[in-house]
């Protein structure tokens, strides 16, 4: 069968497809973001090297019996022997919000070493969700009998709920105040959402117009679910 006149999606049509679903791939949905700014991207190749991040670590995750062992030996893997890290010096540089980019540099802001933290994670069986407090990002690792607060942006540090009404302070201000609220799962739609405001907000900073009209085709696709317009 000859195929050579047949047509793919675009990789936006594709996300927007994905968006429609009840249950979002996570890695997927952010490599096709990735598209935007690198069009010859290897998505399988990308994803590949996460599958090869969780092999690298998965029986010392499995030999920990309880939750904090194995939350501590994923963040001991990810940040002190591959070494992530958080790109402090440059935080605003684009490149740190496009996943490949920071599986590359192994630097990024604190949404997308959470996204790594998240992805990998899975890939071990481990029940995780972001946390999207204002002006920073965690991880919370939960079991049947417990729970923790990562903070992938400080090598994977474990947090608790006093330390991020603080980090917050040194955010914002003392203007606002501590909300329980903050700490709060967000869905992985809105995970989604935020990594691509971060990117708006870059792009608008430099008056970028164009990428900035590409982000809002890929916002309207993710707010609107089974669009047909792409």
């Amino acid at each position: 069968m000859n195929d050579s006149n047949q047509t793919y999606p675009s990789p936006l049509q594709q996300f927007a497809d994905m968006a429609s679903s009840d249950e979002l791939d996570l890695t997927q949905m952010a490599l096709l973001i990735a598209l935007t700014e690198y069009p010859n991207l290897d998505i399988k190749v990308e994803r590949g090297y996460l599958d090869s991040l969780a092999e690298g670590v998965s029986r010392r995750v499995e030999e920990q019996g309880d939750l904090l062992g194995k939350a501590n030996v994923l963040s001991e893997y990810l940040f002190d022997e591959v070494g992530f890290s958080g790109d402090q010096e440059n935080y605003y540089d684009p490149r740190n919000s496009y996943l490949n980019d920071v599986l590359e540099r192994r630097r990024g802001i604190p949404i997308t070493l959470s996204l790594v933290y998240m992805e990998v994670g899975k890939r071990l069986g481990m029940d995780l969700e972001g946390v999207g407090m204002p002006g920073h990002f965690l991880v919370r690792v939960r079991s049947s009998q417990d729970e923790v607060l990562v903070d992938p942006f400080h090598r994977g540090i474990f947090i608790s709920e006093q330390e991020c009404a603080i980090r917050l302070q040194q955010f914002v201000g003392e203007t606002v105040s501590w909300d329980r609220r903050y700490v709060d799962g967000v869905s992985d739609r809105e995970l989604i959402m935020r990594k691509l405001r971060n990117l708006l907000a870059i792009y608008s900073s430099r008056k970028d117009h164009i990428r900035i009209k590409i982000l809002e085709q890929w916002m309207d696709a993710l707010r609107v679910p089974n669009s047909d317009k792409y």
